[in-house]
């Protein structure tokens, strides 16, 4: 069985497509999504009918999906505040039957194949406390790689250094049962696996909004587990146009009703990293 984990779409419908064509060709059998559907990009009532017109996919909700949930029901007149704004425009682009369905999906998931666990959320946090988060955070990131970027093999070398030299997180790391645990959350594309290859972490970063300081495209992962006694775990980045990208967003209805946002959103697109003031 073949995985397609993706997560953090946040919108980027061109990404997206661009991942599931990848997929595709790569003989996926099945896709992941680990939640943020949407917030950040023009487009999140067309990404979610993408994902449902899937036929084989498991899906959870994100911490986005809550600021679209408390707006329910809300007195629209007050919705002036310009930092919301990005929110309010998702809400109004969404068909209340896309909204319906994102917010009827859970916010974990557990799955067996082979006789192997697949524990699926948003955040790492649900798995391994902060340990990601405390350090490789996307403002973290962007602070460590401020004068250049980073190529795909070197951000893997750091952070496995990393990983392999934290205490608290070798100390939870030992603890967590056998198993696969996929996240998404931070933008940020790693995986881990454990010496006997029977525990593995694994975020594919963010499809729609990558913050790894990584050029090289847009980001997802692929899960093999056809051989249960060899899981194989590719890291891929799909080629994107983002400077044609970035003039779609300035042509916007976001961009004209979301202004300030959509502005530092085109600004962390180009940079592939979180804009740090």
């Amino acid at each position: 069985m073949r995985f397609a984990i993706v997560s953090d779409i946040h919108g980027n419908l061109p990404a997206l497509n661009a991942i599931i064509e990848d997929a595709d060709q790569n003989n996926i059998d099945h896709f992941i999504f680990a939640g943020d559907y949407c917030l950040s990009n023009p487009y999140p009532n067309e990404c979610i009918s993408r994902i449902r017109d899937l036929d084989k996919k498991f899906i959870i909700r994100g911490n986005e999906e809550s600021y679209l949930e408390n707006l329910i029901g809300k007195d629209q007149s007050t919705w002036t505040d310009g930092q919301m704004q990005i929110s309010y425009y998702c809400y109004h682009k969404i068909s209340s039957d896309n909204l319906d369905y994102l917010l009827s999906m859970p916010n974990q998931m557990r799955l067996m194949y082979n006789d192997i666990v697949l524990h699926i959320a948003h955040s790492s946090e649900v798995f391994i406390s902060n340990c990601e988060h405390r350090e490789w955070s996307t403002a973290k990131v962007a602070m460590r790689y401020r004068d250049s970027g980073v190529t795909q093999a070197a951000f893997r070398s750091d952070i496995h250094k990393y990983l392999d030299e934290d205490k608290q997180f070798n100390e939870i790391f030992k603890e967590l049962a056998n198993g696969i645990y996929i996240f998404g959350h931070s933008h940020v594309q790693w995986t881990y696996q454990s010496y006997n290859g029977k525990k593995i972490l694994i975020n594919p970063g963010s499809c729609g909004l990558p913050l790894d300081c990584i050029d090289a495209g847009i980001p997802y992962t692929i899960l093999d587990i056809s051989n249960s006694d060899h899981l194989i775990v590719e890291e891929r980045r799909v080629p994107f146009n983002m400077d044609e990208y970035i003039e779609t967003i300035q042509k916007s209805e976001q961009y004209a009703k979301a202004n300030v946002w959509s502005k530092v959103i085109i600004k962390e697109l180009r940079n592939y990293r979180k804009i740090i003031d």
